[in-house]
C-alpha cells in the first residue's frame, strides 16, 4: 500500500505540494504551541522573579547640619524630600534631603521636655512630657504645593492642646493614642504611672498606679493596651473608659534568662519587641490559652545588641550595631539580609524609616546619613511560602493565606500552601465520584452495549462536556448544596445503597435460569437498572427523615458538628466534587470508551475463542490493551479538575482551609486568582504571588501531562504484545 501511494504522488506535482504543506503546517502548529508554552512560562517567571530578590542597601548622602542637642526622633515626608528632627532640649528641625542638605526651619516646641514620644517614625501627631508634669501635643504635616511645574512640599505644625498629668513633678517617660474620639495618655512621673482618657477636651478618667521611678511605659494604637516595664517584670494592663485593670504581669528574666532593656512595638501595635541586655531582641503578642489572653514569647532574634527601627506599615524592623552592621529582619518569617556599612560605623544616637520604608535616616554624633533601602517584598520568601508561620493572633504556627484585611495594622499573609492543598482536595473529591462512573460507563458502553444504543448514549454522554461549567456551578451553589444541607443522611445512603445494590442485582440475574434471561432484548438491562436507580434514591429520601431522627438526634448538622466534631458548611467538598465529577466524567468516559472500543476484535474473539468468559476476556485481556488510554482518560480528568473555576468559584465558600473534612469548603489556585487578581495591586507583593500560584497551576498541569504521557508510553510498551 504504501508503495502504490508512493507511485500514485510521483506523476502528480500538486499532490506533492499539497502533501508537503501538510507536513510543513503540522510541524509549524506544533512548533507555535511549543513557543507558546514558553512564552507563557517564562512571562510568569518574569513576573515571580522578583519576589525571590535580595534587597539591597547603598549610600545615598551624608549631612552635616551641625544640631547641638541630641535627637529623640528621626522621620521624612512621604515623598523623601524633606526630613525632620525632634531633639530632646524641645525642637524640631525640618531640613532637606537633597545635595547636601540644607535647614528649612527650626521651632521651639517645649520649654524644659523631659521625655518624648510619637506612635509612628513619620509625620503626624508627637508629644513632649515636661518638667511640670504637662505633655504638649503638635502635629506635623507637609503642604504640597505647585508652582512653575515643579511640586514642592512646606512644613506645617500645629500646636494642640496640652494635658496635666501630674502636679510638678517630670514625667520620665510618655505614650499616648488614639482611640475614636477619646485620647489615651500614660506617663511615669516620680513614683506613679498616670494615665488620663480625654473627650472631646474633657477628661473621662484620671487614674494613678503605684509604679518605679525608672518604668517605661507604651500603649498599644488603639488605646485599650498598656505595657509597662519595671525591672525585670512587665506588667500589661486593660485600659477601658472607666477604669485601668493589670491583666498580667511577665517575669522578662524567667523567661528568657536575660534582664530586659527597652521595648517598641512592631506596625500595627500587636507586637511588642523587647531587647533585652544580652543582645538579643524577642516578639510577644496575645495568645489566646484557656480562652483568656496571654502575652508570650513567640520568638527571639539573634542581635548584637544596637539601635532598633521598625518599618511602619510591615513586620519588618533593622538592626544597626556601631560596627555598622545592619540587619533587615522580617518578623514573622524569621528571615535576615546582612549588610556590612563601614561608612557609618560608631555610636549610633537614633535612626528611623520613611513612610514607604524605601529609605533609612540614621544620626551618629554630629552626622545625617541617608540609606537607600530597596526591600519590596520582605515578606514573602521561601519560609512564608511553604512553611508554617506563627502570626500575630494565632495560637500556634500554621498554614494562612489572607491577603487582605479591614485594616492597615495587618500585613499580608500569603502562604501558597493552604491553595494548593485545596486544589488537590478538590481534584481528589471529584475523581472519587467520576472515575468509578466514567471509568464503569466507558466500559459498559465500549464492551457490552449493543452498537445501536452505543450511537445514542455515547454522543449523548460527550455533548455533557459542552455545558458551561457556569452552569454547573450556580446550581451546585444555589440548588445541590441546600439538598445536600437538608437532606445529607439520604445522600449517603445513596453512596451506599447503589453499589450494593448494583452488586446483588448482579448476582440475582446470575442466578435466574438462561431462558429468563434470554427474554431481555440486547441492551434490557437498562430496563431493569434505570427503575432501580430511580427506587433507591426515592426510598433513600425516604428513609432519610428515620435516620436522621433515630441515629442523629433529629438534627444531621446538629449531629456532624456537635457530636462528631466537625465544622460544615453548607457549600462543601461534597457538593463541590458531586458538581466537579459532573464536569470531569465526560472527559475521562470518551478518552476511556474510545481506548477500549478500540482493542482489536481478534483479540477478544482470540480469547472468547480459547474459552474465556466475556469477564475474562474484559479483566485479562480487553482492559489491559487499553490501560494506555484509561490512564490516559483518568489524567486529562485530573487536568480538568485541577484547571477548573467557575465551579469551585460558586460552590465551595473560598476560604483557603488546610482540612480534608468533607463537610467543609476550600479555596482553589484557579479560583484564588480568579478571586483576587481584579483587586491586587500590580507589581505588589500579593500581585506577584498571584502569578506564582499561575506559575505552580501550570507546573501541576505541565507535571500531569508529562507523567500521563510517560506512564502511557510504558503501558503500550508493556502491553504492545498482545
Amino acid at each position: 500500500m504504501a508503495n502504490a501511494t508512493h507511485a500514485l504522488t510521483q506523476g502528480d506535482s500538486r499532490r506533492r505540494f499539497k502533501d508537503r504543506l501538510a507536513r510543513l503546517s503540522v510541524k509549524g502548529g506544533g512548533i507555535a504551541v511549543l513557543l507558546a508554552l514558553l512564552l507563557i512560562f517564562f512571562y510568569l517567571a518574569y513576573v515571580v522573579l522578583p519576589l525571590f530578590k535580595s534587597p539591597s542597601v547603598t549610600l545615598e548622602g551624608t549631612f552635616d547640619l551641625g544640631f547641638e542637642s541630641p535627637a529623640v526622633q528621626l522621620g521624612m515626608d512621604d515623598n523623601n524630600q524633606l526630613g525632620f528632627r525632634y531633639s530632646d532640649d524641645g525642637f524640631l528641625s525640618i531640613f532637606s534631603l537633597s545635595g547636601k542638605g540644607q535647614l528649612v526651619s527650626r521651632e521651639k516646641l517645649a520649654e524644659f521636655p523631659s521625655s518624648f514620644y510619637a506612635p509612628q517614625p513619620y509625620a503626624g501627631v508627637s508629644a513632649y512630657g515636661l518638667e511640670d508634669g504637662s505633655v504638649s501635643f503638635q502635629r506635623l504635616r507637609f503642604l504640597s504645593h505647585y508652582a512653575d511645574g515643579k511640586r514642592t512640599f512646606t512644613p506645617d505644625i500645629q500646636r494642640m492642646d496640652s494635658v496635666k498629668l501630674s502636679n510638678g513633678l517630670p514625667i520620665s517617660s510618655l505614650s499616648f493614642a488614639k482611640r475614636h474620639n477619646d485620647r489615651v495618655v500614660a506617663g511615669v512621673a516620680g513614683d506613679w504611672l498616670n494615665i488620663v482618657i480625654e473627650r472631646d477636651g474633657n477628661e473621662i478618667l484620671h487614674a494613678a498606679v503605684p509604679t518605679s521611678t525608672d518604668a517605661s511605659v507604651l500603649i498599644a494604637p488603639r488605646g485599650q493596651k498598656l505595657f509597662e516595664m519595671v525591672g525585670n517584670e512587665l506588667n500589661v494592663y486593660s485600659v477601658s473608659d472607666r477604669r485601668i485593670d493589670l491583666r498580667e504581669s511577665v517575669d522578662i528574666e524567667l523567661v528568657t534568662g536575660a534582664m530586659p532593656e527597652s521595648m517598641t512595638l512592631l506596625a500595627g501595635g500587636h507586637s511588642l519587641m523587647v531587647r533585652l541586655d544580652d543582645g538579643r531582641l524577642t516578639q510577644w503578642f496575645d495568645v489566646v490559652k484557656s480562652g483568656e489572653r496571654s502575652l508570650t514569647m513567640v520568638r527571639e532574634f539573634d542581635t548584637q545588641g544596637g539601635f532598633l527601627a521598625v518599618e511602619p506599615h510591615r513586620n519588618v524592623f533593622a538592626n544597626l550595631t556601631p560596627s555598622g552592621d545592619l540587619t533587615l529582619w522580617h518578623a514573622p518569617s524569621e528571615i535576615r539580609d546582612n549588610f556590612e556599612l563601614p561608612e557609618i560605623a560608631g555610636q549610633i544616637d537614633t535612626l528611623g524609616f520613611s513612610p514607604r520604608a524605601d529609605r533609612l535616616l540614621v544620626e551618629k554624633g554630629d552626622t545625617l546619613t541617608l540609606l537607600n533601602v530597596d526591600n519590596p517584598h520582605p515578606e514573602v520568601n521561601v519560609r512564608s511560602l511553604w512553611n508554617r508561620i506563627w502570626y500575630e493572633g494565632y495560637g500556634e504556627p500554621e498554614f494562612v493565606w489572607q491577603s487582605t484585611s479591614g485594616s492597615e495594622s495587618f500585613e499580608g499573609k500569603l502562604s501558597v500552601v493552604p491553595v494548593v492543598f485545596g486544589t488537590i482536595k478538590v481534584a481528589a473529591y471529584a475523581l472519587l465520584f467520576a472515575i468509578p462512573l466514567a471509568v464503569g460507563g466507558a466500559i459498559y458502553t465500549a464492551y457490552f452495549m449493543p452498537s445501536g444504543l452505543r450511537k445514542v448514549v455515547k454522543p449523548t454522554i460527550e455533548i455533557m462536556e459542552a455545558l458551561p461549567t457556569v452552569i454547573l456551578g450556580f446550581l451546585a451553589g444555589l440548588w445541590l448544596a441546600p439538598i445536600v444541607e437538608t437532606h445529607l443522611p439520604a445522600v449517603f445512603l445513596i453512596f451506599v445503597a447503589m453499589p450494593v445494590s448494583f452488586l446483588l442485582t448482579a448476582f440475582v440475574w446470575t442466578a435466574l435460569p438462561r431462558s429468563v434471561r434470554k427474554k431481555l432484548p440486547p441492551g434490557g438491562h437498562l430496563f431493569v437498572l434505570v427503575p432501580l436507580i430511580l427506587v433507591l434514591g426515592y426510598l433513600a429520601f425516604a428513609l432519610g427523615p428515620w435516620v436522621e431522627d433515630t441515629f442523629m438526634g433529629g438534627d444531621s448538622r446538629v449531629f456532624v458538628t456537635d457530636v462528631l466534631g466537625v465544622n460544615f458548611d453548607q457549600r462543601n467538598a461534597i457538593v463541590v466534587g458531586l458538581a466537579m465529577g459532573f464536569a470531569v466524567i465526560p472527559t475521562i468516559f470518551t478518552i476511556a470508551e474510545d481506548a477500549i472500543f478500540s482493542v482489536p476484535s481478534h483479540l477478544t474473539n482470540g480469547s472468547l475463542a480459547l474459552g474465556a468468559t466475556h469477564w475474562q476476556t474484559l479483566t485479562r485481556v480487553v482492559l489491559l490493551t487499553a490501560s494506555p488510554g484509561i490512564f490516559s482518560a483518568v489524567m486529562m480528568g485530573l487536568g480538568r479538575a485541577v484547571g477548573e473555576t467557575m465551579i469551585v468559584l460558586m460552590a465551595t465558600g473560598n476560604t483557603p482551609l488546610m482540612e480534608w473534612n468533607p463537610f467543609e469548603g476550600l479555596r482553589t489556585l484557579s479560583a484564588n486568582i480568579a478571586v483576587e487578581m481584579p483587586e491586587s495591586e500590580v507589581g505588589s507583593s500579593h500581585y506577584r504571588v498571584l502569578f506564582l500560584t499561575a506559575f505552580i497551576l501550570f507546573s501541576f498541569t505541565f507535571l500531569f501531562n508529562t507523567v500521563a504521557e510517560f506512564v502511557r508510553q510504558q503501558l503500550r510498551e508493556k502491553y504492545r504484545a498482545l
